[in-house]
């Protein structure tokens, strides 16, 4: 469903059909004679397809208002309402039937109900009632080929290209009788280049590598040397244990007892 913003309702009586208007449609009772009058009023394009349709719908639910002793007022909301309603139909090519609806719904409750100056009671409950029959029966039942043809045809393209197809591929295509555009020879020549490429950086990443693993080589074995030599000095600074000291030699002195005098 495509999301449409639904327009506030607003009166519609006197809109797009004045009481002169609505005065001139009773004289009038010749179907073509209506017809032209509906094209003047509402500035349709005369001699299409879509004229005709539209003429059509409001001609049945002129008769149906007269059929029904609808008064002025109410005649010129009836055909304002589905107006309205059509109009909201076909703003989109999408499928809008649920935003239609709640828009014709409330300009009905705009119509229904004394409120003023929100809504007047234009039709009663009976009449009300004799409107969305009509209207769901004659339109909304009819929803989708009101909507095929007032709106624009969306066309889909489609278009299947394959990576990987090499120049081989697309002659064994051609033998075969399948057609081959410039699209997918443009497309090969793009493979190619971005496989060259891809080459290319691989040869680059290669060579990388080699050196990278040389100087890591070189980096680790002056390391090593480092290391050798700061354990050799290390030894030489090292203080002497009990082991390494020298051994002093020491001299006893015997002291003589003096002997008595």
């Amino acid at each position: 469903m495509h999301n449409l913003n639904i327009p506030k309702p607003t009166i519609l009586v006197w809109t797009d059909l004045s009481q002169d208007h609505v005065a001139k449609l009773e004289e009038l009772n010749d179907p073509e004679t209506i017809n032209n009058f509906f094209i003047k009023v509402f500035n349709l394009e005369p001699n299409t397809k879509r004229t005709t349709i539209l003429c059509d719908l409001y001609y049945y639910a002129l008769n149906f208002a007269r059929t029904n002793k609808f008064n002025h007022e109410q005649i010129s909301t009836f055909i304002s309402i589905l107006k309205r309603v059509h109009e909201m139909c076909i703003q989109t090519p999408f499928t809008n039937m649920e935003e239609t609806y709640k828009s014709f719904k409330a300009l009905i409750l705009k119509h229904s109900l004394s409120r003023p100056p929100y809504s007047l009671r234009i039709f009663t409950a009976d009449t009300t009632k004799k409107v969305i029959d009509y209207i769901v029966d004659t339109y909304f039942r009819h929803y989708k080929m009101y909507k095929y043809i007032f709106t624009a045809t969306i066309d889909f393209n489609l278009k299947f290209t394959f990576d990987g197809m090499t120049r081989d591929s697309l002659k064994k295509l051609d033998e075969h009788g399948i057609t081959i555009t410039a699209d997918d020879t443009n497309t090969v020549k793009d493979h190619e280049e971005k496989q060259s490429q891809n080459d290319e950086k691989h040869v680059e990443n290669s060579e990388l590598l080699e050196v990278r693993k040389l100087i890591q080589a070189m980096v680790k074995e002056e390391i090593q040397k480092i290391q050798s030599t700061t354990t050799d000095d290390a030894q030489g600074l090292r203080p002497p244990t009990d082991k390494h000291r020298p051994v002093k030699s020491s001299s006893t002195k015997t002291s003589k007892s003096q002997a008595p005098k």
